[in-house]
């Protein structure tokens, strides 16, 4: 090949088995170039000559437009802004809007980090309440107990179910 290769034609090359000569490795692959290819010909029609190399609103409509700041088919490290070049239309310039500015990005990370020491924050204080609670439990049980036991002995019934401390299973008298 003399000249560089289309975005197709790399898509092609990246999401076809035998170096874009076989079958699409998945259905999204060929769902997404069937559409493009689609669009292209009702667009320019089918002589190669009057299509454009790539048509970036004919992607964007094929991949169902961008996600996370990405689009589908150029690598997960290739901006929506790579992809589109300079907005040319009303639908491009608003894709080019949602792309996030290294301010909005630097909020959003300070946003994450206090939310983080928030959750941090309160994770010490569920684990403190817990061993509080575990405290007040152990305590009630206590009293429970000794409270049974008082009552068992006032009433003169034997005592088998709360031994005294001693470790005793005979009538606390």
């Amino acid at each position: 090949m003399d000249r560089p290769m289309s975005q197709l034609e790399l898509f092609s090359h990246v999401h076809k088995t035998n170096h874009g000569l076989g079958d699409f490795i998945d259905k999204k692959s060929k769902r997404v170039y069937d559409k493009y290819k689609s669009s292209i010909e009702f667009k320019y029609g089918t002589d190669r000559d009057n299509q454009p190399e790539f048509d970036p609103d004919s992607w964007i409509n094929a991949v169902n437009g961008p996600s996370k700041g990405r689009i589908y088919g150029f690598g997960p490290r290739q901006p929506v802004s790579h992809v589109l070049g300079t907005p040319a239309s009303p639908r491009r310039s608003i894709l080019a809007h949602d792309i996030m500015s290294n301010e909005d990005v630097n909020k959003l990370k300070s946003e994450l980090a206090s939310a983080r020491n928030t959750i941090e924050e309160n994770n010490e204080r569920i684990a403190n309440l817990i061993v509080r609670l575990e405290r007040v439990e152990k305590n009630h049980n206590v009293e429970l107990r000794d409270t049974v036991r008082n009552m068992l002995r006032e009433l003169n019934i034997p005592n088998t179910q709360f031994p005294s401390s001693s470790g005793s299973r005979n009538n606390d008298k």
